[in-house]
């Protein structure tokens, strides 16, 4: 019987590993899909991430909890959005409470370069003032891909973030425990200034 040889379709990915242990997706390997939805934990970034996905439904987004999917699901596409809790990389890993504490290591392997990244992140400017959506400045930046939507500090009350870059938020801050009476408009603005990024 004739062998039949095994197409690069979407999911089966070519990896090989540089000289830092990082796995990279082989070149040949292309996107095929427009928008990924990716979010964690359950309650609040459920909810924010089905509003999301609702405002983009004419670019029909797929959406994904991370505890289902491994990190290699997000090669697939061309625009990933990713709704995340902002404790910090450091308490993700002393707490191991939140979902992205065992998903953001295995992110680490590998590379978004050529996709657009949008990062949506919940926090609380009441208890952590000090640290407001810390976890959004700590993620990114070490995977590559292009980061989309920033958003201006003058909304919002907070003492210090890491995830300033000049003067500026890397992403969409939501405050779901005190400010959840503004989580629509907010959501609104910022979908309205990335979604010809996502149509590209």
């Amino acid at each position: 019987m004739r062998s039949m040889k095994k197409e690069n379709q979407p999911g089966n990915y070519q990896l090989k590993a540089d000289l830092e242990g990082n796995y990279l997706i082989d070149k040949e390997h292309k996107a095929t899909k427009r928008l990924g939805i990716f979010y964690a934990p359950s309650g609040g970034s459920v909810q924010v991430a089905r509003l999301i996905k609702q405002k983009l439904v004419d670019l029909q987004p797929d959406l994904f909890v991370i505890s289902d999917v491994t990190p290699l699901r997000l090669l697939d596409y061309h625009n990933l959005i990713l709704v995340c809790s902002t404790l910090g990389r450091n308490t993700w890993e002393m707490e191991q409470k939140d979902p992205w504490s065992s998903f953001l290591p295995k992110m680490l392997r590998i590379r978004l370069e050529g996709r657009k990244v949008a990062i949506v992140g919940l926090g609380d400017h009441v208890s952590y003032p000090n640290n407001f959506v810390d976890g959004m400045g700590q993620t990114i930046g070490e995977i590559g891909g292009q980061l989309i939507g920033e958003t201006e500090t003058r909304d919002y009350i907070f003492n210090d973030s890491r995830a300033l870059q000049e003067g500026k938020f890397i992403g969409l801050p939501l405050d779901e425990d005190y400010e959840a009476d503004k989580t629509e408009d907010r959501v609104d603005n910022w979908l309205e200034r990335i979604r010809p990024e996502l149509k590209k």
